[in-house]
């Protein structure tokens, strides 16, 4: 992320491989930024963001709102694990669950368990889903050797 502060107002350009999101104070500010940049490198405008990295982002301008969502990416999910039919719940981990260690060998040696760990971790990172935070981390530390009692916790956070 690059940032420039000047009297016209603040310049952000957010860098993620070979896309870049420019952001400014106001719009003259953002049509200066990009022509600058249009005359160093070969770009193109693809004008407003609607998607970046498997977010969607919606703007609506008259409430001054931009909402996020990832809604694609997890009934993704919810079809790859067969629970697209699974009702929601409010609390994505059960409190009262007490995770252990498996005893004994791994029993998913396919290492699906840490697949489905890593896709919940994406969502959780990329805030769009902070309430699934502290469920998924409790659940990095069984990625190796999970037994059923995690499969069932970690279902419940989708």
């Amino acid at each position: 992320m690059y940032i420039r502060k000047s009297p016209e107002g603040i310049e952000v350009v957010a860098v993620w491989v070979d896309d870049l999101l420019f952001f400014a104070s106001n719009e003259s500010l953002m049509n200066k930024m990009k022509l600058k940049l249009k005359s160093i490198f070969d770009i193109r405008d693809l004008g407003e963001l609607a998607k970046i990295v498997g977010i969607k982002i919606e703007r609506d301008c008259v409430k001054g709102m931009i909402m996020i969502s990832q809604k694609q990416y997890i009934e993704s999910i919810l079809q790859k694990e067969g629970l697209m039919d699974a009702h929601p719940v409010a609390v994505p981990m059960d409190l009262d669950i007490q995770l252990q260690p498996s005893e004994g060998e791994a029993q998913d040696k396919s290492n699906n368990f840490a697949s489905l760990v890593r896709l919940l971790m994406y969502l959780a990172m990329a805030v769009t889903r902070p309430d699934i935070v502290y469920a998924v981390f409790s659940l990095v530390s069984y990625m190796v050797n999970p037994s059923m009692s995690h499969w069932v916790a970690a279902k419940q956070v989708l």
